[in-house]
């Protein structure tokens, strides 16, 4: 691949020379330039380029105007590209004297970017230096799919949330062939991170076992350096610089990193501080990605599973890229041009080979896109984890709980507990996909010895394990110990699933207890775990919490309604909640469908009160679907309709908001057991009718003064 580099080197006094070659850094040509000049540069791109893209000036003739003071009188450009016809050609910018803060991307010949071509011109940031003084092209592609590590960070406080679920999703969508394999880490925490990565190894080839590291989240300047923002083990904001990210990996760092966050790679101060993507180049990066000015979540996530699906396809790193951009242009994105690549002294070809070559290895099938609980009995239908929001802490703390053996060994499970609909299966389902060195079973609903054992038992190969499992002579148990000692050396530990547990338990007071048939499965769970082996794990879902000998062993994770961002991720992810969207030139018809759907839309919501069952249910009813086909973007809705039609809870379509007001049963059973119901005295079911006016806490005082009768 041919690269024609551009450099710039200091002769005397404010004159530079601008060298441009192909090869051999010896045969250059150059013409002179003033720092003056280059100061100019760089003042009308901060301007006319780096400023909101409300008033950044047309990207055409930006590029324009960029083309034609590069191509200079003599046209040298132009006669530089026309002997490469045919041919991808890489244009290597030097990083040094502050020619890479220009916005080369937007280069434009007149008729088209350069980019736009076929074979395009692509772009890139090269670190030249006195000892570096050529690019040099590497070739060095594994036979086998490729392997990218995901983590977004979303710390507390730090506004806007963003919205990294549709970033993982979009490429989870490109890791669905066999050619990616995508492994996420979900902490957001650098220090995890680096874990996870180590925990893989470094190949006998002594490259590190994943291609790619993405990074997704915000990115800041702190002190006059460039820090992304990370989280603490707690989720609280972590500033990390690009040493600390470099010390994190270790040598030898992943072949890409992609760090997808706002100004990644643009340069501070007008270019005089180097943007977070050259400086990982200082720490040993071969290749970064970065942003060059604030991105739309969308087109970070578009941008990031193009260009996957490419380098999966054994698309040079350059024609990956050039791919990106023309896919974002095609799709009329505002910020295609914002991606920029940064190099060091080697740039990389492909990273794969052709998933037809010779021996060529898979990838396992991604853990992440479950769309059952249990996949073997597809039995408990959860949301796939492109279409999974939120609980982001929540997931966090039972990751935590489960994965901490030996540092804590008294924690054997989690439970998670709360009311119908709040997603405690989804979520069950989310940890199992994170625990991939795990072996799932999955139990629903009641649970007693003789199905314990028959489904244990059918997950062990050997049949002297399975024999001595099922031998009725001899307590539960002991029989679970023996089982799983026998397979403490080695095996994969078995993750044991109990989901919808509330089954196994009856109302004692004010509290839930253990059923008789369910004590002796449970004590004889624990015990064996403990006694046997005290690697396997359990998950418990439950509507409600219970207590019992030996619940300690269990981190308790409540569920609540979504709220705040989460909630609003839920809702654009529904064909009938998604929020209307409307160009400025719109119909005053149109305004008025979008202020109708924006009325049903607000009831809906507060009839669900952030439950997410409740929200699907709403979402399916005729009388909002009904009023989303008057909206332009109604085929995007349908889209979204028609993934949703197989997962939703059943009710009748017909039923308007104003009837489920009036008489919520229909939606009360689906959060709430009748059982529930027939516990609760008449007083007490009154208090909790009059206090759903109540949409924000309010003191215990406010409360009493309107659920209490007024004092005679």
């Amino acid at each position: 691949m041919p690269i024609l580099h551009l450099d710039l080197k200091a002769i005397k006094g404010d004159v530079v020379e601008l060298r441009y070659f192909w090869d051999n850094p010896n045969t250059y040509q150059s013409r002179s330039l003033s720092l003056a000049e280059i100061a100019h540069l760089t003042k009308d791109a901060e301007e006319r380029y780096y400023v909101s893209s409300k008033v950044r000036d047309n990207l055409a003739t930006i590029g324009r105007e960029l083309f034609n003071w590069l191509d200079g009188s003599d046209r040298w450009l132009v006669s530089q590209l026309s002997e490469r016809l045919g041919e991808t050609v890489v244009l290597a910018i030097a990083t040094a004297g502050q020619l890479s803060h220009l916005p080369w991307e937007v280069l434009h010949d007149g008729s088209q970017f350069l980019v736009q071509r076929y074979p395009a011109v692509v772009p890139v940031r090269w670190q030249s230096s006195d000892w570096v003084t050529r690019l040099s092209a590497q070739s060095d592609s594994q036979n086998r799919a490729l392997r990218v590590l995901f983590m977004a960070t979303s710390p507390r406080s730090v506004e806007p949330v963003l919205d990294y679920e549709q970033e993982e999703a979009e490429i989870l969508k490109a890791a669905s062939r066999p050619s990616i394999g995508l492994t996420v880490e979900e902490s957001g925490c650098l220090k995890e991170l680096g874990d996870l990565a180590d925990s893989y190894g470094v190949e006998p080839s002594g490259r590190r076992y994943f291609d790619v590291v993405h990074l997704t989240g915000h990115a800041t300047i702190r002190q006059g350096q460039p820090q992304f923002i990370t989280e603490t083990a707690t989720g609280e904001a972590h500033y990390a610089s690009a040493e600390a990210i470099a010390r994190t990996l270790k040598p030898p760092l992943p072949t890409l990193i992609f760090l997808s966050g706002c100004r990644t790679g643009q340069a501070g101060n007008g270019g005089a501080v180097p943007s977070m993507a050259e400086q990982l180049l200082q720490y040993g990066a071969t290749a970064v990605l970065g942003w060059g000015q604030p991105v739309l979540d969308i087109e970070a996530s578009r941008a990031a599973a193009t260009l996957y699906e490419a380098l999966s396809r054994s698309n040079p790193l350059t024609e990956a890229l050039a791919l990106t951009y023309q896919a974002l242009i095609k799709q009329e994105a505002r910020d295609w041009h914002l991606l920029r690549l940064y190099v060091s002294q080697t740039l990389p070809g492909a990273l794969v080979k052709p998933d037809r070559t010779l021996g060529w290895q898979p990838a396992p099938p991604p853990s992440v896109a479950t769309e059952f609980l249990d996949p073997l009995t597809r039995n408990v239908r959860v949301p796939t984890r492109e279409s999974f929001v939120g609980r982001r802490r929540q997931l966090q703390n039972c990751l935590r709980a489960l994965t901490q053996f030996p540092h804590s060994p008294e924690t054997l499970g989690v439970l998670i507990h709360g009311m119908g609909g709040l997603g405690k299966s989804s979520l069950a389902a989310r940890i199992c996909d994170r625990l991939p060195h795990f072996r799932r079973l999955v139990w629903q609903g009641r649970v007693d010895s003789a199905n314990l054992v028959n489904k244990l038992a059918e997950a062990l190969e050997d049949r002297t394990l399975r024999e001595r499992l099922q031998d009725p002579n001899e307590a539960l148990k002991f029989r679970l110990k023996w089982v799983f000692s026998q397979l403490a050396q080695g095996a994969t530990p078995f993750l044991l699933v109990l989901d919808d547990f509330e089954e196994n338990l009856e109302a004692r007071g004010s509290g839930y207890m253990l059923k008789a048939p369910a004590v002796e499965v449970w004590q004889a769970l624990v015990w064996a775990i403990r006694q046997g082996n005290p690697r396997h794990r359990l998950i418990l879902t439950s509507r409600y919490d219970f207590e019992a000998s030996d619940s300690g062993v269990l981190y308790r994770q409540p569920m609540d309604a979504l709220q705040g961002a989460d909630l609003r991720k839920k809702c654009e992810r529904l064909s009938a909640l998604k929020p209307p969207q409307l160009e400025p030139e719109a119909t005053e018809e149109t305004k008025q469908a979008a202020r109708e759907l924006v009325q049903l839309q607000t009831q809906a919501k507060q009839l669900a009160d952030g439950n997410p069952r409740l929200l699907e249910t709403l979402n399916s009813l005729t009388q909002l679907q009904q009023q989303t086909t008057q909206l332009p973007d109604r085929q995007e809705r349908l889209n979204l309709l028609q993934t949703e039609r197989q997962a939703q809870p059943q009710i009748a379509q017909a039923t308007t908001l104003e009837q489920l007001k009036a008489d919520p049963t229909d939606l009360r059973k689906q959060v709430i057991v009748d059982q529930v119901l027939q516990q609760m005295d008449a007083d007490l079911q009154a208090i909790l009718s009059r206090g759903l006016i109540f949409e924000l806490p309010v003191p215990t005082a406010a409360f009493e003064s309107v659920v209490l009768p007024t004092p005679p």
